[in-house]
């Protein structure tokens, strides 16, 4: 397991989201990464909540709740002007969800670009399925992230996740593919889920995503990163693709008043909230 301790801070840029609420999350979000991922990923983490940006320490990745993401390619992962990265996570009624699956994939890949090689998805169509190998983005809530495959820690909807056999060569017997087993193979993904991968070869991306039972493949082609990490830039190309379903981008629903009053701050949380607030105007 990895000696240094990744920290999460969570933490609402909003009045629609109490911090009892925040804290109530981020108490199950920390049982989650510790019970449950970290002995599969070899992950130490905690999980904590702050009552503004401005309180959150700057060795802390932000994940900020927000109710005014309208902008497809605005949630989810980024990074901010220091490399160092941070999640929006829309404010709906399936927030702490979407937490869950931002807080599990920062921790499995902080900056975005780990990749594995492995065998094509079993999905994938031809001429892809002919391929003897391919290169996985580790995204681990992405193959399994709708809400049918989701489960509870301490009453809180969380995301399932892949394990490492995900990108096994071949399935094995009581191999366990994602945390709740609703994957039964590698590079299997779920309905409502995807999958990225390119091709070595020539670093052309593709995703296989499944709704409602189809199989898609998408040809992301070559990305242009202009010095994002490879998850920016393909998280950015699935809202867009799936912005006629608003994904992640609902209306904001909740109406709780936030629960801290707002004291003392200290300037250097102050000067990185305020970058990080510039950073999101430009998303």
């Amino acid at each position: 397991m990895s000696a240094l301790t990744h920290q999460v801070a969570l933490v609402s840029d909003s009045q629609s989201v109490s911090f009892s609420d925040v804290s109530t999350v981020a108490a199950a979000l920390q049982k989650q990464a510790t019970r449950d991922f970290a002995p599969l990923w070899q992950v130490n983490a905690t999980v904590a909540a702050f009552a503004t940006l401005e309180d959150v320490p700057v060795d802390y990745w932000p994940v900020i709740l927000r109710d005014d993401i309208s902008q497809p390619g605005a949630a989810g992962y980024h990074t901010d002007d220091n490399g160092q990265p941070f999640a929006l996570v829309q404010i709906d009624d399936s927030w702490p969800l979407t937490a869950s699956h931002e807080t599990l994939e920062m921790l499995a890949d902080p900056f975005g670009n780990r990749t594995i090689a492995g065998a094509p998805p079993p999905q994938a169509p031809a001429p892809i399925s002919k391929l003897k190998r391919v290169t996985y983005l580790v995204e681990v809530c992405d193959p399994c992230e709708s809400s049918e495959f989701s489960y509870t820690v301490n009453g809180i909807t969380v995301s399932d996740f892949i394990t490492s056999h995900y990108y096994d060569p071949h399935t094995k017997a009581g191999a366990r593919y994602s945390f709740q087993g609703s994957i039964t193979a590698p590079h299997q993904v779920l309905d409502q889920g995807y999958v990225s991968f390119s091709n070595p070869a020539n670093n052309h991306w593709y995703q296989i995503m499944v709704d409602n039972g189809k199989v898609t493949l998408n040809d992301l082609g070559t990305l242009q990163r202009n010095g994002r990490s490879l998850r920016e830039v393909i998280d950015a190309r699935v809202r867009e693709m799936r912005k006629n379903k608003h994904y992640r981008t609902k209306a904001a629903t909740m109406a709780r008043a936030a629960g801290a009053a707002a004291t003392g701050y200290e300037d250097l949380g102050k000067s990185r909230a305020d970058a990080l607030r510039q950073v999101i105007k430009k998303l």
